[in-house]
């Protein structure tokens, strides 16, 4: 008998896409990838009551090779962990279509290129988890749009540019980790805005002029580093 033909479905051939991209063949574990169980037992993959997938962990797991822009077709996605692989290549736009997600955790890779300007459209994001890549080029003023934002890392990268004052309208913020880039210009007296801050590291920069005296006012502020700059 011809084998049955599984019904066509756009999270399956996302996820069918992620394996191909990043070598699913040899990933740490791969249980029951490209099977025709539900993709709820696929390995690192949770899914809601209507079947949609809702997570992705694949974090830790010998991924190598590109992200693939059709991750951006899990419109029910709510989490994204590809952290901690070896992943290539720049972060796709795409992404900005999980309208969804709440958290994106892609650090610890060898991602390149620009954050996308795109990703300020995440309106639902809680944590965007970028460091330890390899970006370039300035940080988006346009992710002042994440209102929801609590964890903005984007630590150990090659970022270059001021730090946008902009970010300063994030006021759910909790921690905010630019260190170990190529950040220059002084350090924004309105990041004092952000009273909910516990964490600022903008260590390891080009960052110059005086410590704002504001900062004394972030009242919940538990770490502040500061090391190597020329301030």
């Amino acid at each position: 008998m011809p084998t049955p033909t599984l019904p066509a479905s756009p999270d399956r051939a996302a996820l069918v896409a992620l394996y191909n991209a990043t070598d699913g063949s040899n990933w740490t574990n791969n249980t029951n990838w490209l099977s025709d169980r539900p993709l709820g037992e696929w390995y690192g993959v949770t899914t809601g009551g209507s079947g949609r997938v809702t997570g992705v962990d694949l974090s830790q797991n010998q991924l190598t090779g590109p992200i693939p822009p059709q991750l951006g077709n899990l419109s029910s996605l709510e989490d994204l962990w590809l952290h901690a692989n070896q992943l290539t290549g720049p972060i796709p736009s795409q992404l900005a279509n999980l309208s969804n997600l709440k958290e994106l955790s892609l650090g610890g890779n060898q991602l390149t290129g620009p954050i996308p300007v795109e990703l300020a459209n995440l309106s639902n994001l809680e944590e965007l988890s970028l460091g330890g890549n390899q970006l370039t080029g300035p940080i988006p003023t346009q992710l002042a749009n994440l209102s929801n934002l609590q964890q903005l890392w984007l630590h150990f990268n090659q970022l270059t540019g001021p730090i946008p004052s902009q970010l300063a309208d994030l006021s759910n913020l909790q921690s905010l980790w630019l260190s170990s880039n190529q950040l220059t210009g002084p350090i924004p007296s309105q990041l004092a805005n952000l009273s909910n801050l516990e964490e600022l590291s903008l260590a390891g920069n080009q960052l110059t002029g005086p410590i704002p005296s504001q900062l004394a006012d972030l009242s919940n502020l538990q770490s502040l580093w500061l090391s190597s700059n020329q301030l």
